[in-house]
């Protein structure tokens, strides 16, 4: 099966997006940034973990388990180590394309910490029906522990728009000379940013803003309905018949950036623990 694996860079990325979406919260990633490369890489490093050309963690599901626990578990940032590791796990689900079905930020959370702690693979003493570290699971078990349960809760994504804020399409569009603009009670313009050359005698070279249609606009922090981005795509050639798939389409600060504001409940939570 071919996984699509995070790079050291794409999990800084996540890292960095973090810190300043919480920056001017009540729980700031702080001290921000790397305390450990090796061990960034080292719990980036587990998803290429093979022998020969088998990986270790052969599917999707496995693949994302081991990069939360190494993430989560090896600490290699200053803080926000958990809230790393729960971001990059569904980045990467959703770079192989699969994502959580009807769970509960509430299970994901205990998930977490559970993982943090060591806890989530820990057995029963048969006798006394208690936890006991003697009984806890090698970081093998434990994995494999997580990743089963990844694969409980996750489905396939069909291939088509994905879920993203005002503030995130103002993101894209900027990436295709395209801007929201002018906005008016509850809309806003859809503007193409143009070189136009203007003068008859020195003339120059100046770039302007043009009309090119108007959408809904609620707020920046607002989801975009499926049928505005079909809109705004249509409005500016960027569908896959004009030669922009859907993958090209949404960045990945984008993707990240969703993920932020879906699951901010938890991430707050996880910035406490």
């Amino acid at each position: 099966m071919d996984i699509k694996i995070l790079a050291v860079e794409e999990v800084l990325k996540i890292h960095e997006i973090l810190v300043a979406d919480f920056a001017e919260s009540d729980d700031p990633i702080y001290p921000p940034g790397v305390k450990s490369l090796p061990l960034l890489e080292s719990a980036v490093g587990r998803q290429w973990t093979a022998l020969g050309r088998v990986l270790k963690y052969p599917t999707p599901q496995a693949n994302a388990a081991t990069l939360l626990y190494g993430i989560c578990n090896d600490h290699p940032f200053h803080n926000g180590n958990k809230r790393t590791a729960v971001v990059a796990m569904l980045v990467h689900l959703d770079k192989n394309r699969l994502t959580f079905f009807r769970t509960r930020q509430n299970e994901l959370y205990s998930m977490i910490l559970a993982v943090a702690n060591h806890s989530f693979g820990e057995r029963l003493d048969p006798r006394s029906k208690r936890l006991r570290s003697s009984f806890r699971r090698r970081q093998d078990e434990e994995v494999r522990a997580i990743s089963d349960w990844i694969s409980k809760k996750v489905a396939r994504v069909v291939r088509g728009e994905k879920q993203i804020t005002f503030r995130q399409l103002r993101h894209i569009l900027g990436l295709f000379n395209y801007r929201l603009g002018n906005p008016q009670k509850n809309s806003t313009d859809v503007l193409k940013r143009e070189e136009v050359q203007r003068g008859i005698v020195r003339r120059s070279r100046v770039v302007v803003d043009k009309r090119i249609g108007n959408i809904p606009w609620p707020g920046e922090g607002v989801f975009v309905p499926i049928s505005v981005i079909k809109q705004v795509r249509r409005l500016c050639g960027l569908r896959e018949e004009d030669g922009v798939d859907t993958d090209a389409f949404y960045s990945d600060t984008s993707i990240i950036d969703g993920f932020v504001n879906k699951y901010r409940t938890l991430l707050r939570r996880l910035a406490r623990k």
